[in-house]
This record gives structure tokens, sequence and C-alpha cells, in this order.
């Protein structure tokens, strides 16, 4: 079965559109230990015992005593990155990482006293357009109060069909009545490259995840900057926690002639080898990484590779140390489990696994700068790329 291969570490901002980042697959791992008739024997006799002699045995819901034993099982893994995601989760990774879904074009937060909150609408999005702002509260979704909804109760709910309608009783920042806006879902699409250039002739290109559309919206980005004539790039790769492992050496690839960039290695030791894709059209150009604690996973691949390729210089924190790879097992009901499957390493065989990659000038940058509205990473990033 075909699958797309994903490596990401949990993002920490949870958004509208919820960008997701975890792998496909519904095949059993073939080094894997089977469990004996004894251990089922075990989960059978638990079960009947709840069923017979339990006090609301009439009350079971027995979906959800179902769900509660993979979670069981799950933890008992002793993998921080493993997981089980309902149908409901998963269907939402799945569309995230096809880089569009009907929906507003929000992003939004459960802010500190419990509001669902807009973090920003995306610009020309049916949100902005119908006049959602940054700090509006949404009271209600579709005339359903949204106190106590979580932010995926939230985002199942706003999304829909292309062409379908949902209204929002929005409080603005400021007043004091809220009002109902009408708003037709359509397709939003999520752009994970977001490239600038500055007034001093360097390009700053954010990469904000990996997805399946973010190979070619690098080569669309680079293919503007480099027709500018720009002195150097600043490669932001700052909160991002990974996605699509193909989309990261598909990035690395586009600052990289030739090479490895990165291998992958699985639970009975073969070995996979991931080489720079020809016609890279930045492979010359100054350039300069950022990383921080958040950068995670594919990020780490594109650090990791760049760095071992001596291509620029890496700047910032130590990254976040995920360097495994990870399937979604497609479960019969729609659910989903997600499990490490194979580790990764870097050209010089580095693992990053709990380790991390280190920058090679670390900036650390503060509250009090941030507050500030001062970016020393990238000042120390731009200050390199005048150097060269």
């Amino acid at each position: 079965m075909w699958k797309v291969v994903r490596i990401a570490a949990p993002l920490l901002l949870v958004i509208l559109f919820i960008v997701a980042y975890f792998g496909a697959g519904c095949d059993w791992s073939p080094w894997a230990t089977s469990p004996t008739e004894h251990e089922f024997d075990l989960i059978e006799e638990a079960w009947q015992i709840i069923l017979d002699d339990f006090i609301d045995s009439d009350e079971l819901d027995l979906n959800k005593l179902s769900q509660g034993a993979i979670e069981g099982m799950i933890e008992a893994l002793g993998d921080p990155w493993a997981a089980y995601f309902d149908a409901e989760r998963y269907a939402l990774s799945e569309q995230e990482l096809e880089g569009s879904f009907g929906g507003v074009g929000v992003k939004i937060r459960i802010d500190e006293e419990g509001w669902l909150t807009v973090v920003a609408p995306l610009v020309g999005s049916p949100a902005q357009r119908e006049g959602m702002m940054a700090g509006d509260r949404i009271l209600e979704i579709d005339g359903e109060t949204t106190e106590g909804i979580s932010l995926i109760e939230a985002t199942l709910k706003v999304r829909g069909e292309l062409g379908t309608q949902v209204t929002l009783r929005i409080l603005h920042q400021g007043e004091d009545v809220p009002q109902d806006i009408v708003i037709t879902r359509e397709e939003i699409e999520l752009a994970s490259v977001l490239p600038s250039i500055r007034l001093d002739n360097i390009a700053h290109i954010e990469v904000s995840h990996f997805s399946s559309r973010t190979g070619a919206e690098i080569i669309s980005a680079l293919e503007d900057i480099t027709a500018d004539g720009v002195s150097g790039i600043i490669l932001d790769l700052r909160d991002n926690s990974g996605g699509v492992l193909e989309a990261a050496v598909d990035l690395a690839s586009q600052f990289l002639e030739e090479g490895i960039v990165l291998y992958v290695i699985d639970g009975e030791g073969t070995r996979e080898t991931w080489e720079v894709r020809e016609g890279g059209l930045a492979t010359d150009l100054p350039l300069a990484v950022l990383v921080n604690g958040i950068s995670a996973s594919a990020s780490e691949i594109v650090a990791g590779a760049l760095q071992d390729h001596g291509r620029g210089v890496v700047i910032g924190t130590k990254t976040l140390g995920k360097g495994s790879v990870n399937h979604f097992h497609k479960l019969s009901d729609g659910s989903a489990i997600y499990i490490t499957t194979a580790r990764w390493y870097t050209p010089n065989e580095r693992q990053i696994e709990g380790q991390g990659i280190l920058p090679d000038v670390t900036v650390e940058i503060t509250a009090e700068d941030i507050e500030a509205g001062y970016d020393p990473q990238l000042e120390r990033a731009i200050e390199y790329i005048k150097s060269q």
C-alpha cells in the first residue's frame, strides 16, 4: 500500500486549520512481536469481568472501552510521539496535509478566560472579507454556544462542504453587543512557504510546516526571489514542528547540489538513503538557517542536512530532537494509531532523536526582546548574509 511518510512533533499553537503532521498506512509492522494466545486471553478475561460485575455495566459505552484499551496500549509503548486519534481528529490531520479544505480561513485559540478567540483571519479569506478581526470572540456557531468547546469541536463545526454557509456570533474587542455574520465556506489553501524580500535585498523565507504543497511552493518562491537578484537567503524554520518527509527533502534539495539529505533506519536495521534531488535553484546564494526549540522533525532534517554539507550557517537555539519517522495506521472505524516506525539520521549519521540540532551560532531570544519587537536571531542572520 502506498504511504506518505510524515514526521513531526505536536504543534504548540492549535489553529482552525490545525496544521497536522502525521503519517498514513494500515499495515502491521513486519518486525512487530505478535501477542500470544495467553495475552489475548487476559484482555478478554478483564473485559468479561467488567461486563459481568461492574455495577453500572448496563450503562457502559463499549466504544469508549475499546478506545481506552487502545490508548492504554499506546501509553505502555513508552514512545513520546505515539498517540491514538479518534476518527474526527484523524480526518482533520488528513485534510491538513493535503493543503486545503472547506472553511472560513481563520486561526483560532482558546484564550486565558476560556473563550474561543480569533488569532487572525487569513489574508483574502471569507472570514476577513466578512469583517472578522484578531481578538474577536466567537460566542456561537450556527446557534450553538461555544462555551466549554474544544478546538477540535470548533474546527469541525466551522468546516464543511464548499459553498455551504456557517453563522458565527462574534463579539469584537471593545464592543458590548455581539453580531451575527454569515460566511460561505470556500476552499482554504494552507501556504507553508511565506517569502519576503527585505529593503536590504535579503530574502526572508519562513516555512511554517511541511505539506504536500511545500515543494512546489518553495520552487515558486525561489524563482521569484532569484529573479530579483537577492544577495542572500534567510531560511526561517523556527516554530516549524514538521510534516511530510518528502517535502523536507524537496526543500533541502533547493540549497544543495548533490549528496545525501538523510538516512532512515527501521526496526530491523534496514537503511534507506534519501539523496538530494537535482535542479536546486539556490545552491550558491549565501544562506542562513534559523531554528529554535520548537523546530522539529522535518525542520531538523533540513537544518541537519544543510549543516552537515557546510551549506550556510545555522543560527538560533537547539532544536527539539524528534528524529523519528511516524505513521498513522488507520483502524476499521476511521480512527488511527500513530507510532514510530523508524529513526532518521543526518548525512554524517548523527542521531537527532533526543539530541536535536545544535546551531553553529547560538542566539537566545528573551521575553523582553519579543515585547520590544526585536528579533536578535534574525538580526544575526542578516549580519551573516551581509558578511558573505
